[in-house]
């Protein structure tokens, strides 16, 4: 059983799903347009140079396919938003259509078109932010705080925006316009960010799930989880996110990300149905959901799934320290590191010292090799 991960190079997430592919018994083959992060474990197998799918589509999906062909790869995941858009979309040139594990594309879609999955949460029952496109009309009529982003991020991930006021990002609409994005404009919601995680079989059923809370994000206004934590499912929000998945008609395994408006309620953003960021947290938890999605897409029996432990700790430790500086201080920061050997995280895991030994640690010396430079050229 073999399995092809394809990425930017530096996907994190990327590298915890090979490592619960490995674990699942998969032979895993990385893929990137330089040598990858992931491509750096001693769990993966070849690495494969292939053209991103913002860069240039046809080379991507051909660079894929010969992949496919020479490794004999059973499946193929992507870790960014245009490179799933696009496996879906030519998953027949890919190889055997099961080869590509995800629902039909006009799901797909509809999942990552942000107004979309904002009307079908919404009709599912979930809390959302009010979101419309952002025409002229739109505009003029908003009141209070704004957030521009894409609709969808096709061909490449677009910049989000929060605005005070709408008159000032109409400049920053018709920049994403010229760029080629869809425009929305959102409420701003500015609670903890929250996310339920789940992994669905092709008729729809939920057969994994783990809800979880970010405690710290850094940098503050994107929204990057640096600490989270696994919390106890609410039964009321697991329903209408059942319902949800089902009416999308989704397939494989998606991050369905909240923030908490001012009363505590839940306003769902945003599907990522791709490997995410914060993924060591699942296998934390005892949940590798990774392993469980390609269990479903190759027809393997799946046997029991765990319910994932409560409790469980995620932690970028970087990121972590700087938003824990900038809240506390040098407490902060104390607090920050005495929580890194209890947490999970994604460079790092016992047995794998690779990516760690070969990327992490030379770039960051690279960083502050460059940061001292500059430094210096200041002095």
């Amino acid at each position: 059983m073999r399995a092809l991960i394809v990425d930017h190079g530096r996907d994190r997430s990327s590298l915890v799903a090979a490592r619960m592919l490995h674990a699942d018994g998969w032979q895993v083959g990385t893929a990137a347009w330089r040598r990858s992060t992931v491509s750096h474990s001693s769990l993966c197998g070849p690495h494969h140079t292939i053209a991103t799918a913002e860069g240039d589509e046809d080379r991507f999906i051909a660079d894929i396919a010969a992949a496919v062909a020479e490794q004999g790869y059973g499946l193929v995941f992507c870790a960014y938003d245009d490179g799933v858009l696009a496996l879906s979309r030519r998953r027949a040139e890919i190889g055997p259509e099961e080869v590509v594990p995800y629902a039909p594309h006009e799901v797909v879609e509809r999942a990552f078109d942000k107004l979309a999955f904002t009307r079908a949460a919404e009709a599912a029952g979930l809390g959302v932010p009010h979101t419309v496109e952002a025409t002229p009309e739109a505009l003029a009529a908003w009141r209070g705080p704004v957030v521009v982003k894409a609709r969808l991020h096709v061909p490449h991930r677009y910049r989000t925006c929060r605005f005070e006021r709408a008159a000032d990002a109409a400049g920053f609409v018709e920049q994403l316009r010229a760029e080629g994005a869809a425009p929305l404009l959102q409420e701003r919601i500015t609670g903890a960010l929250g996310a339920v995680v789940v992994v669905a079989g092709r008729d729809g059923r939920v057969v994994a799930e783990i809800h979880q809370r970010c405690d710290r994000s850094w940098p503050p206004e994107a929204g990057v989880t640096a600490r989270a934590r696994t919390i106890a499912v609410d039964p009321d929000l697991s329903a209408r996110v059942a319902e949800l998945v089902r009416a999308l008609g989704w397939f494989g395994l998606a991050e369905i990300e909240y923030l908490l408006d001012e009363d505590g309620r839940p306003r769902f953003t945003e599907l990522n149905g791709r490997f995410y960021g914060g993924m060591a947290l699942a296998g934390r938890a005892g949940v590798p959901v990774a392993a469980i999605w390609a269990r479903l897409a190759s027809g393997r029996s799946l046997g029991p799934v765990p319910q994932a432990r409560v409790g469980a700790r995620f932690q970028w430790l970087n990121r972590d320290i700087a938003a824990s500086r900038a809240a506390a201080g040098l407490p902060g920061v104390a607090a920050a590191l005495a929580l890194a050997p209890l947490s999970a995280h994604s460079m790092v895991a016992r047995g794998d010292a690779g990516p760690l030994l070969r990327f992490y640690l030379p770039e960051m010396a690279r960083r502050a090799a460059s940061r001292a430079g500059i430094r210096r050229g200041h002095e």
